[in-house]
């Protein structure tokens, strides 16, 4: 048997290699906004940190919930032995105590079942802010992705400018192959520069979404934003927002806080049952009995506890009136900023994007006849490429405001109510 392989084989070993290749390529991920997010949030080590959170406040309330345990006492001394002559130690007292939690019990429960629901809503918060950041990287991303394929496009319109080219057939000067070259070296370094603008981008959406170094992927090309929902109804929405719903519940929770700590002015009283032995009667003998212990608030009523309580409260109403504010104000900004980029941005495409191409291509056609000079050319090209990076940026800013008016109105991709890119 030969130990040789054939030119075929060869030859389908290497078209399997350039088919996979191809597959490879063709197959790279293109990912978009709401997957991104999802993918971001269950590798956010900010949600483990919330999720720990409403874990450690569960437990509060698990222990809230519970009586405090019993105590057994037991006493051993020398009396019987010496009253009966006997001498010796002799076991003669096992009691067991129980605090009754009268009052304490009910408040400690209510201001952790308010500690667990604030945990919860703030849970949801920081899916919010962590949504928001995806979404600025991920139209950051999508931004030099399209920057990349303009300045492309630029040098590809330079390169078909050279002499004896398919779209030049005309004499030009000296000073005119000056122009021309300089157009395409303006061409190549801006190539260069979006390819580095989309290497930190792709870094920083890699870092995020704690992809492979080996991955590859796409995003979806930039589109513009529909229009957002009315003010009106993003105000009534509010009211549900994880923010302001945190600060609602820690102010239930400080509510509860003060009737803890007023219940605390009394130490819980403590019912004990005892079997006790003793000398009576000449003998030995066995009885048993109960004993109520209530503490007397004469020096320490926890007065200091109960004026922290409430200043507590004081506190988590200012901060919920200005969670409230805040929210409100950033609410109407978003809202505003949103509407005057996507009418921006419309406006910039047809009143200059649009113009701008038109103009290019006749100052070419002109330049290839003769009729137009290099310098025309030169600066037709330079508004027509600078217009569409102007509405790439204008389209980028949009879709970056959206994301804060979601963070602002407090609903998510996930909701399904918003617009995905």
């Amino acid at each position: 048997m030969s130990g040789k392989i054939s030119p075929s084989a060869v030859g389908r070993l290497l078209i399997g290699l350039w088919l996979a290749a191809t597959c490879a390529h063709v197959q790279a991920q293109a990912w978009t906004l709401e997957a991104s997010i999802e993918r971001a949030t269950a590798v956010a080590p900010e949600m483990r940190v919330a999720e720990a959170e409403t874990a450690a406040r569960a437990g509060e309330l698990k222990q809230a919930r519970t009586w405090p345990n019993p105590m057994v006492d037991l006493r051993t001394d020398e009396k019987l032995g010496i009253e009966d002559g006997r001498g010796g130690y002799s076991l003669n007292q096992v009691s067991i105590s129980q605090s009754i939690p009268l009052r304490r019990l009910a408040h400690q429960r209510r201001a952790a079942e308010a500690g667990l629901e604030s945990a919860r809503e703030e849970q949801r918060h920081r899916r919010l802010l962590v949504e928001t950041q995806v979404a600025r990287a991920y139209h950051a991303l999508q931004l030099a992705a399209e920057r990349q394929r303009v300045a492309e496009e630029r040098l590809r319109f330079a390169e078909g400018l050279r002499p004896g080219g398919d779209r030049l057939v005309r004499y030009l000067s000296p000073l005119e192959r000056a122009r021309l070259d300089i157009l395409r070296e303006t061409a190549r370094q801006d190539v260069a520069q979006a390819e580095g603008k989309w290497s930190e981008a792709d870094a920083k959406f890699r870092t995020l979404l704690a992809l492979p170094p080996d991955e590859r992927h796409t995003t979806i090309p930039l589109a513009p934003v529909a229009a957002p929902t009315a003010l009106s109804s993003l105000y009534k929405r509010l009211t549900a927002h994880p923010a302001l719903r945190t600060a609602q519940q820690t102010r239930e929770a400080s509510r509860a806080t003060v009737d803890v700590a007023r219940s605390q002015r009394f130490a819980d009283p403590t019912v004990s049952v005892f079997r006790e032995r003793d000398f009576l009667g000449g003998a030995r003998r066995d009885y048993s009995g109960v004993m109520l212990g209530v503490q007397i608030p004469l020096w320490n009523r926890n007065d200091g506890g109960v004026v922290r309580a409430l200043a507590e409260v004081d506190r988590a109403d200012a901060l919920l009136e200005v969670q409230r504010r805040d929210l409100e104000s950033r609410l109407r900004q978003n809202h505003v900023r949103l509407g005057r980029l996507i009418e921006q941005a419309e406006q910039y495409r047809t009143r200059l994007l649009v113009p701008a191409r038109q103009l290019l291509e006749l100052t070419r056609k002109g330049f290839a006849t003769g009729e137009q000079n290099g310098l025309a050319l030169v600066d037709a090209s330079n508004t027509y490429f600078e217009a569409q990076a102007r509405y790439l940026e204008l389209l980028h800013d949009a879709w970056v405001e959206a994301a804060e008016l979601r963070l602002a109105a407090g609903t998510s991709l996930a909701d399904g109510t918003e617009e995905k890119p």
